[in-house]
């Protein structure tokens, strides 16, 4: 089967702007039902309904939480080796594009979602008086035209740090494509377990998370169209195989 010419447009449509819009209606899906405050209620009441008491349980604080960040950072050390090594090393000089591609994407989504937490105004599950805090409960925009302090927890700070490696999914369907779903789930499991365990811990909400997914696929999809353009590339493999297909007529 020949590849169907895309344009630039087309591609954005469906790899940018239609993850948004599923994205965007799942978050205001949430936001009209309440969903993060009853999820929230029920996992308060799970854990007795007397402040959050899994919030310094040792495996969900020091494994997930503790553990979780220094994992993300040893990651990021060793992508950074791994993009000043491929301008010296000729095996890893064919992947200097894509670990570039991967370095900016992680870097940006883990920066970006650290400048929405102190710009949204967002308090934590746990600093709320409905879960035994002294911080009024505000919803998201609304925060934004408060006066008071609420926090900064939105978006999910420290899931976002294995969310961002969904861009590990470009990588992949460069180099190894039949390997990139392999990528992309390691990356959402580990970014949900972390998710799951600040739920937990009283520490977000679960819009928080998902925003953070949210924005950590968009960067990593603009990334990887910016720097391969891949609607060009469909356009090179259909007038690669045209004169294959008019010999057979």
């Amino acid at each position: 089967m020949l590849n169907r010419e895309v344009s630039a447009t087309q591609w954005y449509a469906q790899q940018l702007l239609l993850p948004c819009f599923v994205g965007l209606v799942i978050l205001t899906f949430i936001h009209q039902l309440s969903l993060d405050l009853l999820l929230a209620n029920w996992l308060f009441a799970l854990e007795g309904g007397n402040g959050w008491s899994l919030r310094h349980q040792w495996f969900l604080e020091t494994v997930i939480h503790s553990g979780g960040r220094h994992l993300v950072t040893a990651a990021s050390v060793l992508a950074i080796v791994l993009t000043v090594l491929s301008h010296f090393i000729n095996t890893l000089k064919p992947y200097r594009k894509a670990l570039w591609m991967l370095l900016g994407s992680v870097a940006s989504t883990i920066l970006l979602v650290r400048y929405g937490k102190q710009i949204t105004n967002v308090s934590c599950p746990w600093d709320l008086t409905l879960f035994g805090g002294t911080k009024p409960y505000i919803e998201f925009p609304q925060t934004l035209n408060s006066n008071l302090s609420l926090g900064q927890c939105y978006p999910g700070g420290h899931s976002s740090g294995a969310f961002a490696w969904v861009a590990l999914y470009y990588v992949a369907l460069v180099h190894r494509p039949q390997s990139r779903r392999i990528w992309l789930a390691v990356a959402m499991m580990i970014g949900l377990t972390f998710g799951i365990a600040q739920e937990l811990r009283g520490a977000h909400f679960l819009s928080h998370d998902l925003t953070s997914l949210l924005m950590a696929w968009l960067i990593a999809t603009t990334f990887y169209c910016l720097i391969y353009r891949p609607w060009q590339s469909t356009q090179r493999a259909e007038l690669k195989v045209k004169p294959l297909a008019a010999l057979a007529n």
